[in-house]
C-alpha cells in the first residue's frame, strides 16, 4: 500500500512538472491572456488601474462573492467544480458555473462563451496554467480591468466613471459593493435601469462579506446605508 501511495506522488509530481513546463515553454498561457486582455480593453476603450488602484472593500466582496479560496487555489476550486458536476448532471446539461476569477479571466480574454463541457475542461486546464504562471495580484487586476460590470462599462475604472461619474478611489464603499455585484448579471443588475434589484444583489455581496467575515454586520449595515450617487442618466 505504501508503494502505491508513493508511486501516485511521483506520478501527480512528475504531472505537475510536465505541465509546468507546458505553461512555460510550448503553452506561454501568462502571455496569450496578457495579450488578449490589452485587446479587449483596447477595444472596449477600458481605461486599466493597477492593483494598487483597487479599492480594498471591492477586492474584498469581489473575493467573498466570487471566489473565497482566491489567494490559496491552484486556479481552480475543486470543491466548486465537483458542486458544478452534481448540478450539471441533475439537470443533464451545462447549468452551474463554479469558476473561479482565474477562470473567470481566462473566460474573459482566450476563451469562447459557448457552454460546453470541452471548454470547461479548458477552462480550468488554462486557469491552472495561470496559477503556475502569472501572479494572484495579476490575476485579480486582469480581471478587474477586462470584467463586463454593464451599460457598455468594461473594467471596474470605466464602470465608476459610468455609474457614478468617478473613479472608483474616490466612490464610497457602498457603491463599491454594489459595482463589485454587477459581473454576475450585468445587464439584469444594471443600477440605472433595475436599481432595486442592483440594491438587492449589494445586500447579497455584503452578507458574503459578513459570511466571509470581511466585514462585522455592524459594518455590513452601515455600508449599506451610505448613499449611493448614481449619475442620471
Amino acid at each position: 500500500m505504501r508503494r502505491g501511495l508513493l508511486w501516485t506522488l511521483v506520478l501527480l509530481a512528475a504531472g505537475w512538472i510536465g505541465q509546468d513546463v507546458y505553461f512555460h515553454t510550448l503553452h506561454p498561457i501568462a502571455a496569450q491572456v496578457r495579450e488578449a486582455a490589452a485587446i479587449r480593453m483596447r477595444d472596449h476603450d477600458v481605461h486599466p488601474i493597477t492593483y494598487g488602484q483597487i479599492p480594498a472593500v471591492f477586492r474584498d466582496a469581489v473575493i467573498a462573492t466570487e471566489d473565497r479560496r482566491f489567494w490559496s487555489d491552484p486556479g481552480i476550486d475543486p470543491v466548486g467544480i465537483a458542486r458544478s458536476l452534481v448540478v450539471d448532471v441533475e439537470r443533464d446539461g451545462y447549468v452551474e458555473g463554479g469558476s473561479t476569477l482565474t477562470q473567470q479571466l481566462v473566460d474573459n480574454t482566450i476563451l469562447g462563451k459557448e457552454k460546453t463541457l470541452k471548454r470547461k475542461v479548458l477552462q480550468a486546464w488554462y486557469a491552472i496554467g495561470l496559477y503556475d504562471t502569472m501572479s494572484k495580484r495579476e490575476v485579480f487586476t486582469l480581471y478587474t480591468n477586462v470584467v463586463y460590470f454593464g451599460h457598455g462599462a468594461y473594467g471596474l475604472y470605466n464602470a465608476c466613471e459610468t455609474y457614478f461619474g468617478r473613479p472608483p478611489w474616490d466612490c464610497n464603499a457602498g457603491e463599491l459593493t454594489l459595482v463589485a455585484g454587477l459581473p454576475n448579471a450585468p445587464s439584469a443588475y444594471d443600477p440605472l435601469k433595475h436599481y432595486a434589484l442592483a440594491r438587492a444583489r449589494q445586500r447579497v455581496v455584503l452578507e458574503n462579506m459578513v459570511d466571509d467575515r470581511q466585514l462585522s454586520a455592524a459594518e455590513a449595515d452601515a455600508i449599506w446605508r451610505e448613499p449611493i450617487g448614481l449619475r442620471a442618466n
